[in-house]
């Protein structure tokens, strides 16, 4: 566990502890604003163009900000999948500025079979494993560099059949488990998955659950996460480009078949990857 402490040590000294996410972007659309638990605000705001933004809140934290070219700024804060308010305050100097209702979202039910126990109840000698490498998961999604992507459209990252949308509520072998926090590509195995968007490769490792992954930051907060691939050709710390091969689909860790796993979290939240993608996909 040695290696595993050391990584862990090193993303927590990595993670920001600025609270400011600023961005010179003419194009602010993306993340598509999507007002519901597990969606995310991106809402324009004219009058803050210029303003001192170190006061701004959306909720009770700081958001992404997207400075427009057109003097327009877009302030960007991901809902949690959990998230049981039914409004969001925009504060801007301890004063109410905007109030943003949110509305229901349904997500559906999805009951699976895993034929290996140890993959549905471990034993006792791998949870410090598990803890572990939840902790190194839980130290990447909240890694915020000042990295700036000029666009934050993504392109889909590997071609298949979407075969378990995000936010699903799972259940396993009859038992209730944590809610789907990405979106499953179904593929053969050895199929393509490439990069969908510029950034820095944060992890390329081998985890119990969620077998061969590959953990890349696109800067800002926003942290992208590809599961169970056959295997992975990019190392830490490379840089990549949007369509950069960075490994195949595969069936490792805890699956029912070959897929991929995608994840995408801004400043530390998991939300529906399908809010950043191009029109055209």
């Amino acid at each position: 566990m040695g290696i595993r402490n050391n990584i862990l040590i090193a993303f927590l000294f990595l993670c920001s502890c600025s609270s400011m996410n600023i961005a010179n972007n003419s194009n602010c659309l993306y993340p598509l604003h999507s007002p519901y638990p597990g969606g995310v605000l991106n809402i324009q705001i004219n009058s803050l163009y210029g303003e001192d933004l170190e006061v701004i809140r959306v909720g009770k934290k700081s958001p992404f900000i997207c400075s427009s070219e057109f003097k327009s700024v877009n302030l960007i804060s991901p809902i949690p999948l959990n998230s049981k308010e039914r409004n969001i305050k925009i504060v801007f100097n301890n004063k109410t500025i905007k109030t943003i209702p949110l509305i229901d979202k349904d997500y559906r039910e999805s009951r699976i079979t895993i034929v290996d126990n140890n993959m549905v109840n471990p034993p006792q000698e791998i949870l410090p494993r598990i803890r572990m490498e939840a902790s190194i998961i839980k130290a990447a999604k909240n890694i915020n560099t000042t990295t700036i992507n000029p666009v934050l459209a993504m392109t889909m990252p590997t071609l298949g059949i979407e075969s378990s949308e995000f936010g699903v509520r799972r259940f396993i072998n009859g038992t209730p488990r944590n809610r789907h926090t990405g979106l499953d590509i179904a593929a053969p195995e050895g199929t393509n998955v490439y990069a969908p968007l510029d950034g820095l490769i944060l992890l390329s490792e081998e985890f119990f659950y969620r077998g061969n992954i590959v953990y890349i930051d696109h800067g800002n907060g926003l942290i992208s996460s590809f599961s169970h691939l056959q295997e992975s050709f990019v190392k830490k710390n490379k840089k990549i480009k949007t369509g950069d091969l960075i490994g195949k689909v595969g069936k490792t860790g805890r699956v029912t078949g070959p897929h991929l796993h995608w994840e995408v979290s801004i400043l530390g939240t998991t939300i529906d990857p399908k809010l950043f993608l191009k029109k055209n996909n």
